[in-house]
């Protein structure tokens, strides 16, 4: 084991610590984590290292789509949801699967070279699952499942499951299985209530994009918006998806908050004092991915809404399809910047025990004796402010101390 202490600790779990250290056995397990004369006195033969910036534990990313990696700058942004998904579509098509997963890898080892230690991956197809084992991440596979799905083999959640089986390699032993919904305007309510049913067999929560464009707000409402167009053209009657709700009330209606561990509902850009309040009182958590959301609608959450809701945060990158990079550093920066009231601790913890706690890891997210989140060592530029500076930076420096 060993001793690494640094001029600053970020526990997340409890204050910054002025002179601290953390105590690691051989494999990354914290063993203890304290004022860095007190870890020496407990480990007395431990040799001890000097963190060159801040020690702080592993991100989560608790939202990306490794699968489309191959997309990076690709899809131009712009003109809301509609048009992006239909340009997005298009360059899926064209791309060959051998692209997809070569993409997938070095866009995982990537994220863990950024500092990423876990994650919530999206993925309509399974083409990402050999990278997140490859690049040692932790976390779950969200299996999403889309109406057209349903309607091309008579039931989603069967083939799904045929797929899960045959996939080639074997599956990551650290990383978890759960069938996911898309969204509320490309799945309907009955393969809506059977996934969360399906979700809630697993113990893990599932993931949903909700609430991230206006048309998406306008065809559950009234069914207006530009949804209903499209619908129809896939054979679809837009009545069907047009509950007269709000996003996240529609989703309550479909069982989404019936079983123990809530859905992570990701992006939440349009949502009302009644998804908010709705996300509360079931314990959800709100999946942030800034970048995306100003990349194809040029918009963002209401965050200080959400914090005063006493919403739970999380944040993702989403996919290299929508953002520069999958560098949660850049999704900090951004919204450390776009709303500046909101305290760095309160980023710092949506990016950490926020995503870990969403994700059901409990190893992960803070540094604490037992858990092996990954301890990083991150320089800032003002070390009289370390909270502040790692928010703002959108590429510090930083090594890993302990991989997890």
């Amino acid at each position: 084991m060993r001793v690494v202490s640094a001029r600053w600790v970020i526990p997340i779990e409890r204050p910054l610590l002025d002179e601290g250290a953390v105590a690691l056995d051989d494999d990354g397990t914290i063993r203890a984590v304290g004022p860095r004369q007190t870890v020496r006195d407990a480990f007395p033969g431990a040799p001890e290292e000097r963190a060159q910036g801040v020690l702080m534990p592993g991100l989560v990313n608790a939202h990306c789509h490794l699968e489309l990696s191959a997309l990076s700058g690709a899809v131009p942004g712009g003109g809301g949801l509609i048009p992006w998904t239909r340009r997005l579509m298009k360059a899926v098509v064209e791309t060959a699967h051998g692209a997809r997963q070569a993409a997938a890898l070095e866009a995982a080892r990537a994220a863990v070279r950024l500092g990423t230690a876990a994650i919530g991956d999206v993925g309509n197809s399974l083409d990402a699952v050999a990278a997140i084992g490859d690049a040692g991440l932790s976390g779950l596979l969200f299996h999403e499942l889309v109406g057209s799905r349903e309607a091309a083999t008579g039931d989603a959640l069967a083939d799904a499951a045929r797929e899960r089986a045959g996939a080639q390699g074997g599956w990551p032993a650290r990383l978890g299985y759960v069938p996911a919904a898309h969204a509320p305007y490309s799945v309907g309510p009955g393969l809506f209530r059977r996934i969360f049913q399906a979700a809630a067999a697993t113990g893990h929560a599932t993931s949903i994009h909700v609430a991230e464009d206006q048309d998406e707000i306008a065809l559950l409402r009234d069914g207006s918006g530009g949804w209903p167009d499209v619908l129809r053209a896939m054979g679809v009657d837009p009545g069907s998806r047009s509950p007269g709700r709000t996003p996240v009330g529609y989703l309550a209606e479909l069982g989404a908050f019936d079983g123990p561990n809530p859905p992570l509902l990701v992006h939440m850009v349009h949502a009302t004092d009644e998804d908010r309040r709705l996300a509360r009182e079931a314990g959800a958590t709100a999946v942030l991915c800034p970048r995306s959301n100003l990349h194809i609608g040029g918009r963002l959450p209401e965050v200080a809404r959400l914090l005063e809701d006493g919403v739970r945060l999380a944040v993702g990158t989403d996919s290299l399809a929508s953002s520069p990079d999958l560098s949660l550093w850049g999704e900090l920066a951004v919204l450390a910047a776009h709303f500046p009231s909101v305290p760095a601790t309160a980023w710092l913890e949506a990016a950490t025990r926020g995503g870990a706690g969403a994700l059901g890891l409990p190893a992960h997210g803070t540094l604490a004796e037992g858990k092996r989140p990954g301890v990083l060592d991150v320089l800032v530029e003002d070390v009289n402010a370390p909270l502040e500076s790692l928010v703002r930076d959108a590429s510090p420096w930083l090594r890993w101390v302990a991989r997890p």
